[in-house]
């Protein structure tokens, strides 16, 4: 189950940077360095909880976060905002925080609340945008948690909070892009009829 998480997320990762080479989107550094610092907390936190392979996916993602960071570096926006820069110091106050208190629980869910804060900008831009981004990139990005959390050999609140609210985030953003783009087809249809 851990090794599919990885695979899956593998997959999301090459439909996003295939995007990002071809101009598609343009990611923002700001927000993949911010996930990354996060995803490194909450692989630190499932790897002191002893959740052996469910936190593999972790581990990857924070790889794979830092990856996109130094794509979007070149690829990119280049502009960012002060919610931006609060974010990331956020993220960065919770990475800190766990490597000097070894609290897990309260790390697990200060990088949660951070993360679904840092989810906010994705939002509105998909509802503004509900075709600028891939459904099927956050439909994965939700899926590939749900194995890893079988994998988990240790169960416990903290190594289990981050990743079941990243299925929901990401099911989320997936299922605001379809039913704005549902609303964009139904409006077009309405004007082409009237």
């Amino acid at each position: 189950m851990g090794s599919l998480s990885v695979l899956m997320a593998l997959l999301a990762f090459g439909i996003y940077g295939w995007q990002t080479m071809t101009g598609q989107i343009r990611p923002h550094p700001m927000s993949w360095l911010l996930f990354g610092l996060l995803s490194a907390t909450g692989y630190l936190v499932q790897r002191d909880e002893h959740a052996g392979a469910g936190s593999w996916v972790m581990l990857t993602m924070t790889v794979l976060c830092f990856l996109l960071c130094g794509v979007s570096v070149a690829k990119g926006e280049r502009s960012f905002s002060r919610q931006e820069w609060l974010f990331l110091i956020a993220g960065c106050v919770v990475f800190l925080f766990y490597l000097f208190t070894k609290e897990p629980t309260v790390a697990a869910v200060l990088a949660t609340v951070v993360d679904a804060l840092g989810f906010g900008p994705t939002f509105s831009s998909g509802w503004r945008q509900p075709y600028k981004d891939r459904v099927t990139s956050f439909a994965l990005n939700s899926a590939k948690y749900v194995p890893s959390l079988f994998a988990i050999e240790s169960v416990s609140v903290a190594a289990c909070v981050y990743p079941v609210s990243l299925i929901v985030m990401n099911a989320a953003v997936a299922a605001l892009l379809v039913l704005r783009r549902r609303a964009a087809a139904a409006s077009s249809v309405g004007r082409l009829a009237g």
